[in-house]
């Protein structure tokens, strides 16, 4: 068969047209990447996960070229980061279980949309066959407060999370000690003081003779808290042991498209409240240590969050599915006129939120690919 050599070119040509067509229909913006994290991102998926106000930025610079520009004057409070590893179980101050999100970092007021399209694109970067459709129903239905049934699967971590309860995960504590990793140091005398003075200002919540087991200093590579500072803390709080972790605070990643963001202890009342209610544990609470802020939360081994690697693709679609209708939970709670704000979720097209989905999803895959190699 002889081959046309000019066709061959032609076609060569348009195939590259295409590629860079496609791969500039969202304009990117300056962003500096922590090479460490890019290094610890298996995939796209995690790479999003990795730089949450990258998204934020990407979409602000290209807000006009998204058809959610036309639903997104809808203010609320928004978790900020949500992705569908960022959700599971919590126990409350009775130590009843709650599925809803779990990570409150990058939580602020912004258009409500934006959280919704980000768990539509980071559950798209996870499962390309994941049905918008059904993540935009589920996430009504939250916003109604109507039934919805709760997956197996998410049954099965609700009773863990019972069966485990309130004292330290037997995988992060052994022996009165937190259990060492590569990341962990010993902490300095200021370091150490500020701890205990952050401790001392529970007010009646820690016991009045609480004393401190073991501390350590540590942090994390990978995800949106990456390279921040933490502190493992293992207390003797009355009869039993309590295990707490500080997280350091910054500006959350909605900033690109948030006013207003609150102090750091307000908008930790504020995302509690949201997301967990009135009954949340009162060990929640942020503190200035060391001219930072500190997010102090409790690391109970009854606190199960989301992993899909151990999930089947199947209970994954379900697991999502839930999420998009705990994420409408969250939001029903926050925005002033809900009727007009479900009529504008139901007025977008599923083309229209189709497009836009894939839009930002191919931009972050190729991006990725971009910082790879």
């Amino acid at each position: 068969m002889k081959l046309n050599l000019s066709k061959i070119i032609m076609f060569c040509f348009l195939v590259n047209f295409l590629d860079q067509a496609n791969a500039s229909k969202l304009k990117d913006v300056s962003y500096s990447f922590d090479s460490e994290k890019i290094t610890a991102a298996p995939d796209s998926f995690h790479f999003l996960r990795s730089f949450v106000d990258f998204f934020y930025l990407v979409f602000k610079k290209n807000q006009n070229d998204f058809n959610l520009k036309n639903i997104s004057d809808v203010q609320g409070w928004c978790v900020g980061d949500a992705h569908p590893e960022n959700f599971g179980v919590l126990l409350l101050e009775n130590q009843s279980p709650l599925f809803t999100m779990n990570d409150i970092d990058d939580s602020g007021p912004c258009p409500v949309a934006l959280d919704l399209f980000r768990l539509m694109v980071s559950s798209r970067l996870y499962d390309e066959k994941i049905k918008l459709d059904d993540l935009k129903d589920a996430y009504v239905a939250g916003l109604k407060k109507e039934g919805f049934k709760v997956p197996k699967s998410i049954l099965e971590m609700i009773s863990k999370s019972q069966k485990r309860g309130i004292v330290p995960s037997d995988k992060k504590v052994s022996d009165n000690k937190i259990v060492r990793d590569s990341q962990m140091k010993e902490l300095s005398d200021s370091e150490f003081a500020g701890i205990k003075r952050a401790l001392n200002t529970y007010d009646h919540v820690l016991d009045p003779n609480f004393q401190i087991l073991d501390v350590l200093a540590t942090s994390k590579v990978g995800g949106g808290s990456g390279g921040l500072s933490r502190y493992e803390v293992l207390l003797k709080n009355g009869n039993s042991n309590l295990h707490l972790e500080f997280k350091e605070m910054v500006n959350p990643s909605v900033y690109p498209v948030s006013e207003n963001i609150p102090s750091p202890d307000q908008r930790v009342k504020k995302s509690i409240l949201f997301n967990q209610g009135l009954g949340a544990s009162r060990l929640y609470k942020v503190v200035e240590m060391n001219a930072k802020s500190f997010f102090i939360r409790p690391r109970f081994a009854g606190n199960v969050g989301v992993t899909l690697e151990k999930q089947s693709t199947s209970d994954n679609k379900e697991i999502i599915q839930y999420e998009a209708f705990s994420l409408g939970l969250i939001h029903s709670r926050s925005i002033s006129d809900l009727n007009r704000w479900i009529d504008k979720v139901d007025s977008l097209k599923k083309s229209e939120w189709e497009n836009d989905v894939s839009d930002m999803s191919e931009f972050f895959k190729k991006k990725y690919k971009s910082l790879k190699n």
